[in-house]
């Protein structure tokens, strides 16, 4: 930016502008903002990686920016700086923990703000708590670490998508302010459903104040008196307060740094324009706000203040980049989904482990710490330069979190295992448990080991002494036909909410009846009849409802077929970036020969492998005979990894005009009825109820034609809309299964993964809504956990079957119920998924003196009446409540 000489300093000779120009500096200097400021926040947006390899990074984090801001704000008195997340300075304290007295001092005077999240997540790559404990190590530590540092503000600059519950996750963790961009610009409250509210603040695109920057002295001053006039319509209205706009210069160190170093220069001149005089030869004396360094949070305060009222919008923002982060990347992204099931389930056997024992001191405190961490380090900044670098490492943060869930839950089991008093004369003990919130029916995998000549066949009996249906699969024998090893599979029946029930093994000389697998392409039991056909299934008919299921007019259920899909995870672009039929192919393409895998009491299952384009595709369709429920596991192997293919399974429903839902972090979201209203402006034009595919937690539903289904999903996205050129006229739901796109960094890497990839789905039918589905699509992906023959303690006085919290009302879900964060107390979390308040009856295992309804992050506020073992309370429709029992 070139400063014209003789024009900075007021009282000198008026700035030649254009007419137009003038007249838009003639109405900022008679506007409300005239005798106001512009407060100027200043940091950088950071991804982890995405410039270059993470390392590589933190230490341009640390030199470039950090620790020379640090050095300004000692300084420069009217310097101030904010900092995006906790993960920043966390990182930069392990670099420099001799700077931690002066970050707090700088804290405490309030020019240096840090955002209260841990990271900038893709809101909807994680399950519930995932998303919770964001701010558990964003702001609850930055409290702790900090004097008590009240973070009150949320950076998620870059993702172009929010969750439906995200603001009341945030109002609860007292997070009072949102900046976002890639959003139209403006100032407005998001709500979430159940009332709860976050001011949010987005420029746009936060490379607008840069961009500013970039131009020369005219242009940049009138770009920002048009912003002065946007700031004043409609806001800064209210009489006799000091009015305010924001700025936000947000920046990356791979950008040209010639606007940045333009900032102090821009705001000199800005700050001393006295006179402009246009091509008419008048002359203005003009008043503009004045740029002041600041930090965000009080432009909010001020803002809130002086404007008589805040527009308002609600409902989710389905993501844009929804590529990246589930098919591009599904090794990582299946292990951070079974992490996101397993950390809360640990902690609910952990918390009931320790309330047997009477002591915390067992709790493996900072084993938890250390598998959240992993579990939400990885945040949106996949690919990019050194992108395998950075993805590799987002990877391994994914298994570690997923590698200690699984330890920590196998401690936790054992351990209260061998604390029921399982009776010997009753056989082998198998204690089941669930860590579901209400009683649940499912099935029970477990492998047995047998010594030689021990048995032939196996009985499984209740702890009521009923036999119970088995089926044995994966079986090895020797060649007297005696067991060597088995794997068990059983229903276990109403297994208590949040606990267990008890089941015992008999060995036995009978083999029983053998299994005949001759397959013929027509099956039924009890609940389904369908019908096999090359690809899938071409007729699925409910016996209950006795309706027709699936549509096979170009698909069948369960068929693999795959697209051109060219595009990349994350970029500028204004919709999400659809595959087309170049290169189409489906299994159903070529005929099918199907096999019967397995069969029995159980279930029934049937295999087929054959080649599809660049893979072989097997799927492995299982009936159970106990329950309304259908499995389709589904494999890729032998993938090529050539570029620009993604891979989709079919499930064709026979129902026009379908109401869509889909299951989200703490809650349901609608398709057509919960989303942001028209598009979310900027370069997004797309209204948002018509985004697809869409990111999902468990499950999608589908309902019409007087049924619903809900299915089931191990992967995050998940489309509903016809893909193919074909005018399909019915409900198509598709999990993605794989896309082979690359990272949109120009440098970035190319997303091939090559290799096996394996996938599990599914789903069952009921009356229509998605109501009905709701605790299916949990219990698809929340399997029960079993523990054959635990080490018994000599006083084991557990009994055989035990609940350690049960809750009466069926809309309500318990997401956690763990150790409390600074004390030896028991936390749980909950929502209600219905849009009724709900009077809500909680029981847990022991009694407890008191209870206390807390914020998000466990700080108390309003004590509730506890009834010994029982605890009685209201939640809201939609509300997510977290209460601590002492």
């Amino acid at each position: 930016m070139v400063i014209v000489n003789g024009t900075s300093a007021k009282g000198q000779e008026a700035l030649k502008v254009s007419n137009e120009t003038f007249e838009v500096l003639k109405k900022a200097s008679g506007s409300a903002l005239a005798e106001g400021d512009v407060l100027l926040s200043l940091t950088t947006h950071q991804d982890h990686g995405w410039i270059d390899e993470i390392e590589n990074c933190a230490i341009m984090r640390d030199t470039l920016w950090i620790s020379p801001f640090l050095q300004r704000l000692e300084e420069e008195c009217g310097f101030e700086m904010d900092i995006e997340q906790a993960s920043v300075i966390q990182e930069y304290m392990e670099r420099h923990p001799e700077k931690k007295a002066e970050i707090a001092e700088r804290l405490k005077e309030g020019r240096m703000l840090i955002g209260g999240a841990y990271t900038q997540p893709y809101e909807e790559m994680y399950f519930a708590e995932s998303l919770a404990r964001q701010f558990y190590l964003g702001k609850l530590w930055l409290k702790r670490e900090f004097d008590g540092y009240n973070a009150t503000l949320y950076y998620n600059s870059d993702v172009p998508g929010r969750s439906l519950q995200m603001p009341q996750l945030m109002a609860k963790a007292g997070i009072t302010e949102m900046f976002v961009s890639r959003h139209g610009r403006g100032l407005f409250d998001w709500y979430s459903p159940d009332g709860s509210k976050v001011t949010t603040y987005t420029p746009g695109h936060y490379i607008d104040f840069y961009n500013i920057l970039a131009k020369e002295d005219e242009e940049a001053i009138k770009s920002l008196a048009q912003q002065v006039l946007f700031w004043t319509d409609g806001y800064n209205d209210v009489p006799g307060e000091h009015t305010v706009m924001p700025a936000v210069l947000n920046f990356e160190f791979i950008w040209d740094p010639e606007p940045v170093e333009n900032l102090d220069p821009f705001k000199e001149l800005w700050n001393n324009l006295d006179a402009v005089e246009n091509a008419n030869g008048e002359i203005l004396k003009v008043r503009l706000p004045e740029i002041k360094y600041s930090t965000l949070d009080k432009f909010f305060n001020q803002i809130r203040k002086s404007s008589k009222e805040i527009p308002s919008i609600m409902g989710e923002r389905p993501d844009v980049w929804i590529y990246i982060h589930g098919p591009s990347h599904h090794w990582a992204i299946d292990h951070s989904r079974k992490a996101d099931i397993l950390l809360p389930a640990a902690e609910k056997f952990a918390v009931a482990d320790a309330l047997v024992s009477g002591s915390y001191s067992k709790y493996p405190v900072e084993l938890f710490n250390k598998a959240w961490e992993s579990k939400i380090y990885p945040d949106h900044g996949w690919g990019g330069k050194g992108g395998q670098s950075t993805d590799d490492f987002f990877l391994f943060r994914f298994a570690d979190a997923h590698a200690k869930a699984q330890r920590l839950l196998e401690n936790s089991l054992q351990s209260l295992a061998s604390k029921v008093a399982t009776q010997d004369q009753k056989g082998i003990p198998v204690i089941v448990f669930s860590s579901l919130s209400w009683d649940r029916t499912g099935l029970v995998k477990c492998t047995m080991q047998f010594d030689p000549q021990q048995a032939r066949a196996i009985r499984v009996y209740s702890k009521d002494g009923k036999e119970i249906p088995i089926q044995l699969g994966k079986v090895c024998k020797d060649d007297n036909g005696y067991l060597r090893s088995a794997e068990i599979n059983f229903m276990a029946w109403n297994v208590p909410s949040i606990g267990y029930d008890t089941y015992y093994i008999k060995l036995s000389e009978d083999e029983g009846p053998s299994v005949n697998k001759a397959f013929h392409n027509v099956f039924e039991n009890e609940f389904y009849r369908a019908e096999l056909s090359d690809g899938g299934l071409s007729s699925l008919i409910d016996k209950e409802l006795n309706k027709e299921l699936i549509d096979p007019v170009f698909f069948k259920a369960g068929e693999i077929f795959t697209m051109k899909s060219e595009g990349n995870g994350a970029g500028e672009f204004d919709a999400v970036q659809q595959p087309e039929m170049e290169g189409f192919d489906k299994t159903g393409n070529d005929h099918t020969v199907w096999k019967i895998e397995e069969d029995g009491p159980v279930f029934t299952s049937f295999k087929y492998r054959q080649a599809i384009r660049n893979a072989v595709a097997e799927l492995v369709v299982t009936f159970y005979h106990p329950v309304k429920k259908i499995d389709f596991d589904v494999a890729l192997k032998n993938w090529d990894g050539t570029m620009y293919r993604e891979y989709r399974m079919a499930l064709p429903l026979n129902i026009p005009d379908s109401q869509v839902a889909y299951e989200v972090p703490y809650g349901v979201v609608e398709v057509g009825k919960d989303e942001i209203p028209g598009a979310a402006g900027e370069r997004y034009k797309v209204p948002c109820s018509e985004l697809h595919p869409r990111g999902i937690e468990n499950w999608i539903s589908a309902s019409g034609n007087g049924f619903g289904v809900t299915l089931a999903s191990s992967v995050a996205g998940m489309d509903y809309m016809d893909p193919t050129d074909k005018g399909l006229k019915n409900t198509l739901l598709q999990p993605i299964l794989l896309a082979s796109r690359r990272s949109c960094h120009s440098e970035g890497n190319d997303y091939h993964q090559t290799g096996h990839h394996s996938y599990s789905f599914s789903i069952t039918s009921h009356e229509a809504g998605w109501i009905n589905g709701i605790h299916f699509g949990r219990e698809s992906n929340e399997p029960l956990f079993a523990i054959m023959a635990p080490q018994k303690q000599g006083n084991a006085n557990l009994g055989e079957s035990q609940r350690f919290l049960m809750v009466e009302q069926d809309n309500i879900i318990v997401t956690a119920m763990k150790k409390a964060e600074n004390e030896n107390a028991m936390v749980i979390r909950l929502y209600n998924f219905d849009d009724r308040d709900t009077d809500v009856d909680l029981t847990v295992w022991k009694a407890f003196n008191t209870a206390v309804k807390t914020n998000l992050i466990e700080e108390e506020e309003e004590p509730l009446k506890m009834n010994k073992n029982l605890l009685q309370l209201k939640v809201g429709h939609h509300e997510i409540s977290t209460i601590k029992f002492r």
